[in-house]
Order: C-alpha cells, then structure tokens, then sequence
C-alpha cells in the first residue's frame, strides 16, 4: 500500500498509522482500516531512521570483525549525530580499537554493500528467557544483564541476516531505505552522520562541540570506575543496596570537579559571566549555588 501511495509524497514512507497505532511497513492490513503514512521527515520516520542506521553499522561491523570479538558500542549523541567506538570483549575484560582511515573506510564500502543488497530486518517476538540465552550466547552482556529485570514476558527483537539486536521502537523493512548517512573519524572513535533537517536526503554540516564531548566522556569515565556503565549494572546496584553508595560516591566526583572548576574561573582573573547551560530541571541552579561556595 505504502509503495502504490509514495509517488503521492514529498518524502520516502517509512511507517504508517493504522487506525492510529503504529505500524511497521512489513505488517499485514487484514481489515479495513484509516492509514496515515509517515515519512522520513517527521520525528518519527527520524528515528526509526536512525535506529535502523544503527543495526545496519553494526551488522558491518559484526562482518568485518566479528571473529576478532569486536563490536561497536554507541556512546553519545551529538549535533544529532551518534559518536561510536570500537570495542574489544575478552571474557570480562574489553578495551577500546581505535578507528582509522583505513577501517572506516572498509566499514563505510561494507554498509553500502548491505545497503545495495536491501536485506530485510526482520522483528521477531522473543520469550524474555529466551533473549537472555541468545544474547548470552552471543556475548552481548549488557542486552543480557537488561533483561534479567524486564517484567514482561516477550521481546521483540530485530534480526538483520543473522545478527540480532534489541531496539526501543520500530524499524525501517529492508536497508534499501538507508540511502543517506557517512561515516566521519572523531576522536578515538567515529560519528555515524545521518540527516537530520527539514531534508531528510541531506546530511548537515557536523558542527564539533569539544566541551558537550569532553563532559560526556567524564561521566562515561565515572560510571566506569564505579563498575555501573550500562543500565544493567545500575539496575543490579540497585537490588543489591548500593544505591546510596553510588549516590555519595558521585556527589564526590562531582564536588571535586566544580571545585576544579571554580579555581579555573579565578585562575583566568576579571571573569564577569559564567555560563551555565543544561535542559529543564537539570540542576543548573542547584548547581550555581554550588559553584558559588567554591
């Protein structure tokens, strides 16, 4: 239905509403109903865009580097792009590959290999033990630990010829649909660029943020040497009664690094403005009042 409609739309259909629930495009009509396409364009499309550019990185990676126990972990957002780096898993232990020319070239010509193919991505609806088995058996820890603490008692998740992942939200059909991203070098890693603007065949220019980036990375590094970097080791701080361990533990950190950062503003001398930027109910006054004691 959604290809007979597209030459009717400015932008590619990547979901539909039926009597306004969600779809994806793989799912059968079998009665009648009122569809509403959505397109690459709105919010929605925009992420189910982004998710499936995702998987499509890592199925590239599982094929180029997969035998060598190396997979590629997401860190952070920005310019509404994603930073990723490579990560080496030997048993517990892992350790991050640095990204080259020459890898982020063989991965870029491996996505659009899988692009030219137009693979289907497949949602399989999973009983909660037995996504704990598979991914358990496919060394993915951290979908492991997830869904230990899932209550419900299916899953869905999406396969992409052979490789499996879980994803929060719905999926393109097929890696046809994703014409349009890059790879970019960044850091000790790489930024997977996908648009984002009112064109959704149109990469924007990436504006760098150096301090977003470095703040970001401070707060991985903590989670890091607290052992909770991924939600699965908080959920298990958490049954185990350490909660307000980690509480205090962090209200150190961060104490110490505003007072690095008062001796930073009086180090400077006739520093009239401090600015302070963070969303709604972040902390920002809280933290103002703070900053003024140091």
């Amino acid at each position: 239905i959604a290809a007979e409609y597209q030459e009717q739309e400015k932008d590619e259909i990547v979901l539909v509403l039926y009597n306004n629930r969600l779809r994806e495009l793989n799912k059968k009509a079998e009665k009648d109903g009122t569809l509403t396409f959505i397109t690459a364009a709105d919010n929605t499309g925009k992420k189910t865009y982004r998710r499936s550019a995702t998987l499509l990185m890592q199925k590239a990676v599982f094929n180029l580097w997969g035998d060598a126990h190396i997979s590629v972990r997401v860190m952070y957002s920005i310019s509404q792009s994603y930073y990723c780096e490579l990560i080496r898993r030997e048993e517990e232990k892992q350790e991050t590959v640095p990204f080259d020319e020459n890898k982020a070239k063989e991965l870029k010509e491996e996505m659009d290999r899988l692009v030219a193919a137009d693979i289907p991505i497949e949602k399989w609806n999973m009983n909660t033990d037995d996504a704990i088995a598979l991914f358990k058996e496919l060394g993915m820890s951290d979908k492991e630990k997830l869904f230990r603490y899932r209550r419900s008692s299916f899953v869905n998740i999406y396969c992409l010829d052979g490789f499996y992942d879980y994803y929060y939200g719905y999926m393109l059909p097929s890696t046809g649909y994703l014409k349009y991203y890059d790879l970019m070098l960044y850091e000790n890693g790489l930024m997977l660029l996908i648009p984002n603007g009112e064109n959704p065949t149109k990469l924007d220019f990436f504006e760098p943020r150096e301090k977003f980036f470095k703040t970001l990375k401070t707060s991985s590094e903590w989670g890091e040497m607290m052992g909770i970097d991924r939600v699965g080791d908080l959920n298990d701080s958490i049954c185990q009664g350490k909660i307000s361990d980690m509480i205090l533990v962090q209200e150190a950190l961060q104490e110490r690094r505003i007072g690095e950062i008062a001796k930073e503003i009086v180090d400077r001398k006739n520093v009239k403005f401090v600015l302070i930027a963070g969303p709604s109910s972040s902390g920002k006054t809280t933290f103002s009042h703070r900053l003024s004691i140091q």
